[in-house]
């Protein structure tokens, strides 16, 4: 199965249809595209990042035995001239593709994403509780009339001995006291030994748990993301790793928070691409002042005061170049500063 990348010119600046020889129009025409080799593997709709992404065509249509797909310029303006892999989820598709260094780039302001509004969550009812009641206390049992009338008499009869008995109990009890004080001498008391309370065992070690700056050093790039509290918490990370020399993963982890809004990112990836003090395997093997012009802009737009001077100091540099003759610089003022 072969497939085939050219622009679109039914559409405006930056569509590419992408033709699938062969192939009937699935029900869900979802699709991924993935570079290999790079920590940031997959296309998304903001650029290349580490989550996987499903992508949706602006239109996919048959014609004849072959499957079309047009992608718009919120996509092809992240896709560089190489090879990627194009995957379509509903027909287990998994393909190489190379993607043309023709195909048109619009770099201009593009239109919001609409938002779907979500549901009001309703939170669930509590469950209800059955209470248990008290059992009714018992009822006494009714008496027949030949019952009370004999109780009284019962009663009369039996009280008589019982109050004699206590009586000479009661004699007794009185007598065998009075003797017994009279006549044994009280016991010696005795202080009652204290005994010693058993030592108190030793507190626990306390282990406080290291930073989670400390700890993302440890982590892979997905992990970090997911578990980073927000946009300058990866662009922190993204510092330590640079100075540790890991530039491919400062690269990643700094566009990770520049897309989600953190200017003082955007401007960290307009440096690494400034051929003003630029180094080589840092990790670029060239400069790409477009690129440095694009993001200082992005960077100033969102409120990095930071980005202002190297940015007139990029279009001094380019300003040069475009009165040498340097048709790409002379492009780059044109779009990144009128």
């Amino acid at each position: 199965m072969m497939l085939r990348v050219e622009n679109d010119r039914r559409f405006s600046l930056g569509h590419a249809r992408i033709t699938i020889a062969g192939l009937q129009v699935p029900a869900d025409g979802s699709f991924r595209i993935m570079r290999e080799g790079y920590a940031a593997a997959n296309l998304g709709r903001r650029g290349w990042q580490v989550q996987e992404e499903k992508l949706t065509p602006v239109e996919i249509r048959q014609e004849g035995t072959d499957t079309v797909l047009v992608i718009g310029p919120r996509l092809t303006r992240h896709l560089e001239p190489g090879p990627l892999v194009f995957l379509l989820p509903a027909t287990g598709l998994e393909i190489s593709l190379f993607w043309p260094d023709d195909i048109d780039v619009f770099d201009g302001q593009l239109p919001p994403e609409p938002v779907m509004p979500r549901e009001p969550e309703v939170a669930p009812k509590p469950p209800l509780i059955a209470v248990a009641l008290p059992p009714p206390p018992p009822q006494p049992a009714p008496l027949l009339r030949e019952d009370v009338a004999a109780k009284p008499a019962a009663e009369g009869q039996s009280r008589t001995p019982l109050l004699a008995g206590i009586g000479l109990l009661l004699l007794a009890v009185i007598g065998g006291a009075a003797w017994w004080f009279t006549s044994v001498p009280p016991a010696p008391q005795t202080a009652p030994i204290a005994t010693p309370a058993p030592p108190a065992p030793p507190p626990a070690p306390v282990t406080a748990e290291r930073p989670w700056l400390e700890r993302s050093d440890g982590m892979n790039l997905r992990d970090l993301v997911q578990s980073a509290s927000d946009a300058a918490a990866i662009h922190a990370a993204a510092l330590r790793r640079q100075s540790a020399g890991r530039h491919d993963d400062a690269l990643v982890l700094f566009e990770e928070a520049g897309e989600r809004g953190h200017a003082p990112a955007l401007t960290a990836v307009a440096r690494l691409y400034d051929p003003i003090g630029f180094v080589v395997g840092r990790p670029f093997r060239a400069p790409d002042p477009r690129a440095a012009a694009r993001y200082y802009r992005d960077a100033v737009q969102k409120g990095d005061a930071a980005a202002q001077a190297p940015r007139a100091a990029l279009k001094t540099w380019l300003e040069e170049q475009a009165r040498a003759g340097n048709g790409t610089a002379e492009t780059a003022l044109k779009e990144f500063w009128q």
